[in-house]
C-alpha cells in the first residue's frame, strides 16, 4: 500500500495543511516548535501520524475522544483527505460527520460508515490493527511481549500471524459439528419413533392375518371374491328360474294326466266317463284316430315342457353363500383392506427409516469430518504447528535487529513455549537483570520481529513507517545501532522519526526534516 498524500484541516491543532508523502524517501526527522510555550512539546509532532491513522480507519493511536480531534479554536469542520495507491481517495470529517471513498472517478461510498469502512479495509487489504502494528512504533503503540505470560505471548504471536481466520474457521467448524450432531440426534429419535410404529403395525398385521385366516377357513377364495350385489343377483335369478320351473311342473302334471286319460280311453273304449260339471255318467263316442292324434299332441307338449324345464334348471347357479351370511365376506374384505393399508404404511415407515439411516450416515460422516477440522484448527493443531515453524524465522528477525542495536553483544531465542533465553557475550543472563537501555534494545527488536510476522502473514508492505520516541533509555551504542537499523529499513520506504535525543538527531544530520510549527493554537508544516 502506498500512501501518496494527505490534506488535514482542523484536526487537533493542524489547520489547512497538505503534505505529499511520495516526495519523501529514506529517514525523515519530525521536529516541533511550539511558539505558544517556547518549547517543542505540544507542537503536534505526532499529529501527522495520528491524521494518517484516523483518516484511513476512523480511529486514533491514543484512543482520543471524538471531541478531542476537533481543533479547539475552530471547533468544527475537522477533516482528513488521503490519497492511496494513486487512485483511492478517502475523505473523513467531523462536524459535520461524513465518510466518502472514491476510486478514480467512481464514488464507492456505501449506505453507512460501518460498511464504507469495511470497503476501505478491503480496498487497502489492511485493517486498523494490522496497519498500526506494522507501521507505527512508539510510546503509544508499544507491545509488552517479554514480560507477558506464555499464553499471552501465544496470543500476541497468533494476532500478528493473522490466525484469527483459523479461529474463525474453528468456530464455524464447531458450529457445523454441533449442527450435524443435532441432525444425527433428530434422525435417531425419528428412527426410534418409526421403529416403535413399525412394531405396532406388525402387531396389527398379525392380528388381522389371524382374523382373515379364520374367515378363509370357512369360505373358498371364489366366495370371498364375490360382491354382495353378485350374491343378490344370483339369488334373484335362481328364484325366477324356480318360479318358472314350478309353472312348467304344474303344466307338465296336467299334460301327464291328460296323456294317461287318453291312453286309458284308447285301451277301454266302452268305459263310461263321469262329467266333472254335472257328475252324470256318460258314454263318449269312440274315435281312435282322434285319440291317437291327441295322444301325440300331448306327448309333444310333455316333451317340450321337459325340455323347457331342463333349460331353466341348467341356468340355476349354485349360491355359495347367502346374502344373510355375506357379512362374513364384508368382514373379510374389510380385514383385507385394513391389512393392505397397514402394509402400505409399513412400507412407507420402512422407507422413512431407511431415509433416516441414510441421512444419519451422511451427517455422521460430516460430523466426523468437522470433528477432525475442529481439532486441526485448535491450539494443539495447525496453530501449534504454525507457531512452531515460524519461530526460527521470528528468532532470526529479532536477532537481526538486536545485532544492530547491541553491536552483536546480545542474543535472544524463544523456544516452543515462547520462553526466552537471553545471552550476553555468549553468557546466559536473566532479562530482568538487564538495564533499562538493554531492555529497550531487546523490546524494540522483538517489536520489529513481530512486525515482520505481520508483514509476511498479511503480505502487506507500506511505504511509511513511524518511530515515535524510540530512543528513550538507549545508550550511545544503542543509538548508533538504531540509526544503522533505520538505515537498513529505509529501503523503498520513508521512515518518519520523532525524537528528543540530540545524539540520534546528529546521526541523522543529513536526513530531511519536517517541522511542526504551532502558533496561536494552530500547527503548520515546514519542510527542509
Amino acid at each position: 500500500m502506498k500512501i501518496n498524500k494527505i490534506e488535514i484541516n482542523n484536526f487537533y491543532s493542524i489547520k489547512d495543511v497538505k503534505f505529499k508523502f511520495d516526495k519523501y524517501e529514506g529517514i525523515v526527522l519530525i521536529e516541533g516548535i511550539n511558539k505558544d510555550t517556547n518549547g517543542s512539546n505540544g507542537s503536534g509532532k505526532s499529529t501527522l501520524i495520528e491524521a494518517v491513522v484516523w483518516g484511513l480507519f476512523g480511529k486514533t493511536i491514543r484512543k482520543s475522544t471524538e471531541e478531542a480531534l476537533i481543533n479547539n479554536t475552530e471547533k468544527k469542520n475537522c477533516s482528513v483527505k488521503i490519497t492511496v495507491n494513486d487512485d483511492i481517495v478517502i475523505e473523513r470529517g467531523k462536524k459535520p460527520v461524513y465518510l466518502k471513498v472514491h476510486k478514480g472517478d467512481k464514488e464507492l461510498t456505501r449506505d453507512n460508515a460501518l460498511n464504507t469502512q469495511a470497503l476501505i479495509d478491503e480496498l487497502l487489504q489492511v485493517n486498523y490493527k494490522v496497519f498500526l502494528a506494522s507501521t507505527v512504533f512508539g510510546q503509544q503503540n508499544n507491545i509488552e511481549f517479554i514480560n507477558a505470560t506464555p499464553e499471552d505471548k501465544r496470543t500476541i504471536i497468533k494476532n500478528f500471524l493473522n490466525l484469527d481466520e483459523l479461529f474463525s474457521l474453528r468456530d464455524s467448524v464447531k458450529a457445523l459439528k454441533s449442527e450435524y450432531s443435532q441432525v444425527v440426534k433428530r434422525q435417531d429419535a425419528g428412527i426410534q419413533e418409526h421403529e416403535k410404529s413399525l412394531t405396532s403395525f406388525n402387531k396389527q398385521l398379525t392380528h388381522l392375518e389371524k382374523l382373515r385366516k379364520g374367515v378363509e377357513g370357512k369360505h373358498s377364495e371364489e366366495v370371498l371374491s364375490l360382491t354382495l350385489q353378485e350374491v343378490i343377483d344370483i339369488e334373484t335369478s335362481n328364484r325366477s328360474i324356480e318360479w318358472s320351473v314350478a309353472g312348467i311342473d304344474k303344466d307338465l302334471e296336467a299334460e301327464l294326466e291328460r296323456l294317461e286319460n287318453l291312453t286309458n280311453r284308447l285301451e277301454f273304449p266302452n268305459q263310461t266317463e263321469v262329467c266333472d260339471k254335472c257328475g252324470q255318467a256318460s258314454t263318449q263316442p269312440f274315435h281312435p284316430k282322434k285319440i291317437n292324434n291327441d295322444i301325440q299332441v300331448t306327448r309333444n307338449h310333455i316333451l317340450a315342457a321337459e325340455e323347457s324345464r331342463a333349460s331353466y334348471l341348467s341356468k340355476l347357479k349354485k349360491v355359495p353363500i347367502s346374502s344373510s351370511e355375506y357379512h362374513q365376506v364384508i368382514e373379510y374384505n374389510q380385514l383385507k383392506k385394513e391389512s393392505e393399508t397397514f402394509e402400505d404404511i409399513k412400507k412407507e415407515t420402512l422407507a422413512k427409516i431407511q431415509a433416516a439411516h441414510d441421512i444419519k450416515q451422511e451427517y455422521t460422516s460430516k460430523y466426523e469430518v468437522m470433528r477432525f477440522w475442529e481439532k486441526a484448527f485448535s491450539e494443539s493443531g495447525i496453530v501449534k504447528y504454525i507457531i512452531k515453524n515460524v519461530l526460527d524465522y521470528f528468532n532470526s528477525k529479532v536477532n537481526f535487529y538486536l545485532s544492530h542495536l547491541s553491536q552483536g553483544k546480545f542474543f535472544i531465542e524463544f523456544d516452543e513455549s515462547l520462553k526466552e533465553t537471553v545471552t550476553h557475550n555468549k553468557n546466559t543472563i536473566h532479562y530482568m537483570s538487564l538495564s533499562g537501555g538493554e531492555k529497550k534494545k531487546i523490546s524494540l527488536s522483538v517489536m520489529l520481529g513481530l512486525q515482520e510476522l505481520l508483514r509476511i502473514s498479511h503480505n502487506q508492505k507500506t511505504n511509511l513507517m513511524f518511530f515515535d520516541e524510540v530512543a528513550e533509555n538507549l545508550d550511545q551504542e544503542g543509538l548508533e545501532g538504531l540509526y544503522i537499523l533505520l538505515s537498513e529499513l529505509k529501503e523503498d520506504k520513508c521512515l518518519f522519526v520523532i525524537t528528543h535525543n540530540n545524539y540520534l538527531k546528529s546521526l541523522m544530520d543529513n536526513a530531511k526534516t519536517v517541522t511542526m510549527i504551532k502558533s496561536n493554537g494552530t500547527t503548520k508544516i515546514k519542510t527542509r
